[in-house]
């Protein structure tokens, strides 16, 4: 698998690259109900949140396209006090917290790559800003400037690096699964419409999202 870095262009597609890592991560499995597990690898809207915290605009589109595992797959049992809106109508009126117990992954490291393209705007002559957005994209990522703190999965777990991706980082080649179902996105055409990704395969450290 060649290392196409964030400096790869594919006819009107210009492809950015950044690199996470991070004591802590929770990308939440919607099928696990009260007790979440975490997926082994950030969702396609994890991933898609990730960049836009670096850098977005109106008239680009960015498409996740990869992830690369640099790290072993760790999971540990998370127990925190939950005070949200999913808890039943008398915890709510009593103002009473009640613990979530999650399955969470630890010490995580991933490469993430994404394809960015001008959206199409009827009338409107194509100026090649696919160029220009991954230009700045790369320069905010360099000086670590981000429009809101990324973060792994859970606004709470934040990464303990994002940046350029760095030469000394290994690929896990011998990381080898069957993912039997990824979330996508959970909002389909402005609406609540989760969609999910079937089989997905990790071959030698790779997974590609739909």
């Amino acid at each position: 698998m060649p290392d196409l870095g964030s400096h790869e262009t594919r006819g009107s597609y210009h492809t950015i690259a950044l690199e996470v890592a991070g004591p802590v991560a929770m990308f939440t499995r919607p099928d696990t109900g009260a007790t979440p597990i975490s997926s082994p690898v950030p969702t396609y809207s994890a991933a898609k949140g990730m960049f836009e915290a670096v850098l977005r605009r109106t008239n680009i589109y960015i498409r996740p396209t990869r992830v690369e595992i640099c790290k072993p797959i760790r999971y540990e049992r998370y127990i925190t006090n939950y005070g949200g809106p999913l808890r039943n109508s008398a915890q709510i009126r009593g103002k009473n917290n009640y613990q979530l117990i999650a399955t969470v992954l630890v010490d995580v490291h991933y490469r993430l790559y994404a394809d960015v393209k001008e959206k199409k705007r009827s009338g409107q002559r194509k100026m090649n800003y696919g160029k220009e957005f991954k230009r700045e994209f790369d320069r905010r990522l360099e000086n670590g400037l981000a429009f809101y703190t990324p973060c792994l999965g859970w606004k709470e777990f934040v990464p303990s690096y994002v940046g350029p991706l760095r030469p000394e980082t290994k690929l896990e080649e011998n990381m080898n699964m069957t993912i039997p179902s990824l979330l996508h996105s959970m909002w389909e055409r402005h609406k609540l419409r989760p969609t999910f990704q079937q089989n997905v395969e990790v071959n030698a450290g790779v997974m590609f999202y739909e």
